[in-house]
């Protein structure tokens, strides 16, 4: 990871360590997700709710996608795989659900509590190979940290 890569897993471990409501939670990491660079162009997290996911906080286009059944897309995919999955041309996978005609690239990075998925974080780009490995495991971390912060405050 870089110096840059792990400053914002550090600035997000700051920012939520004094929230305590979960939406509040999310959307904090949204934010600071989505300004670590110009080239993502859709940010956000979707819960993992009665064997659904559904949107969460977002930063980018409207999405017509804010229910997305487990066999659907790549974030249905990552739920069911419980692993991130990284697609650097879109176009190529079959798995894809078109949000913009305009995204190239995709990660999407389960938020993991034990063995449970409870949600995800989402990330498109307008550009082809967008993420690096050095992203994913950024991502990871980040997720960890907010799965962390949720237990200390309690989901609701």
């Amino acid at each position: 990871m870089t110096n840059e890569q792990r400053q914002l897993v550090d600035n997000i471990r700051i920012a939520i360590a004094v929230l305590s409501k979960e939406e509040e939670i999310y959307r904090q990491t949204v934010e600071l997700i989505d300004g670590f660079s110009d080239d993502f162009d859709w940010t956000g997290i979707y819960l993992l709710r009665d064997g659904i996911l559904e949107v969460g906080p977002y930063i980018g286009p409207e999405t017509p996608h804010t229910r997305i059944e487990l066999n659907q897309g790549i974030c249905g995919a990552a739920a069911v795989e419980k692993k991130t999955i990284k697609v650097d041309d879109v176009k190529s996978d079959s798995r894809f659900l078109a949000c913009s005609l305009s995204t190239r690239s995709e990660i999407v990075v389960p938020l993991m509590d034990g063995q449970t998925v409870i949600g995800q974080i989402d990330i498109d780009s307008n550009r082809t190979s967008q993420f690096t490995s050095d992203d994913q495991v950024m991502l990871e971390e980040i997720a960890t940290v907010v799965v962390d912060r949720l237990k200390q405050v309690g989901r609701q």
